[in-house]
This record gives structure tokens, C-alpha cells and sequence, in this order.
């Protein structure tokens, strides 16, 4: 019954696929440099990462369709200046389950994995979020079937 056991065990951060998605920029990148990355992803987002290897924000599409708009000039303007700073942390050892109403509660911009020492280990994505819940709600069905027999 090997996948019983695979069923009834924690799920942790470090079980999702948290390098795709994203792609990495510094605070002193300018937003033409952002964009040809944005563009090289597809879709995603780019985490903005200090001297420091810590997360300082995320950049979006949207950022960059903004500073553009206000008319920035994107070869001039810095991700520091346009980027979401409302980044949730979680680690690699945390639960899922418990990061999932962590999340729910505060709704951040986006929520990376981060190391022991607080350096950043990848993007936890809009799709990592929907196989986390699928994996939680999974386990409690399967384990209700089995109190039954």
C-alpha cells in the first residue's frame, strides 16, 4: 500500500516544482532588461533579489505597462522603482497546509520559497497553489475511505 502512505504524508514547500514561472532581476535592472525577460518566460513573474540574495519584490507585466504609461522611460527606469514589495516568504520545510491559510488570509502579491538562511529557492505560482490544494484535498478523502473499511 505504498500509496496510502504517499497519500497520508505531509506535503512541504519543497515538494512543489518552484523554478518555473519566474525568472530573476536585481534592483538596479532597468525595465527593458525586465521586459526581454518577461518575454523570455512567457508568462510568470520576475523576483527582484538584493545584493543580499533576499527577495525585495516582484516585477509584472502590469509594472511595466504602468511606468510606461506614466511615461518612464523603460532603459532608465529601475525594477526597485515599480515593483510589488508585498512578498510573503514561506520555507522550504513548511507545511503546505498550513502555508495555504497563511496565503488565504493575507492575499499577497506573490509568495516565494525561501532557504535556511533566508535566500530565495524559487516562485510559488498561481498553478503550484492549485496543485497544493489538490494534493490537500486529496488526503482527507482517501483517508476518510479508509476509517470506513
Amino acid at each position: 500500500m505504498d500509496w496510502w502512505k504517499k497519500l497520508s504524508e505531509v506535503v512541504r514547500v519543497s515538494d512543489l516544482v518552484l523554478t518555473d514561472e519566474h525568472d530573476i532581476v536585481r534592483l538596479d535592472d532597468n525595465l527593458a532588461v525586465a521586459t526581454r525577460k518577461l518575454l523570455d518566460i512567457g508568462r510568470g513573474v520576475l523576483i527582484v533579489l538584493g545584493d543580499d540574495e533576499k527577495v525585495k519584490g516582484i516585477v509584472t507585466a502590469n509594472n511595466i505597462l504602468n511606468a510606461v504609461a506614466e511615461g518612464g522611460d523603460p532603459k532608465e527606469e529601475q525594477c526597485s522603482e515599480h515593483m510589488d514589495a508585498d512578498v510573503m516568504e514561506v520555507n522550504l520545510d513548511d507545511e503546505i497546509d498550513d502555508i495555504i491559510t497563511q496565503m488565504n488570509e493575507r492575499k499577497p502579491h506573490a509568495v516565494v520559497a525561501v532557504d535556511g538562511s533566508g535566500a530565495f529557492s524559487g516562485y510559488f505560482s498561481p498553478n503550484d497553489y492549485r496543485e497544493a490544494l489538490s494534493r490537500i484535498e486529496e488526503r482527507p478523502a482517501i483517508q476518510k475511505l479508509a476509517i470506513r473499511d
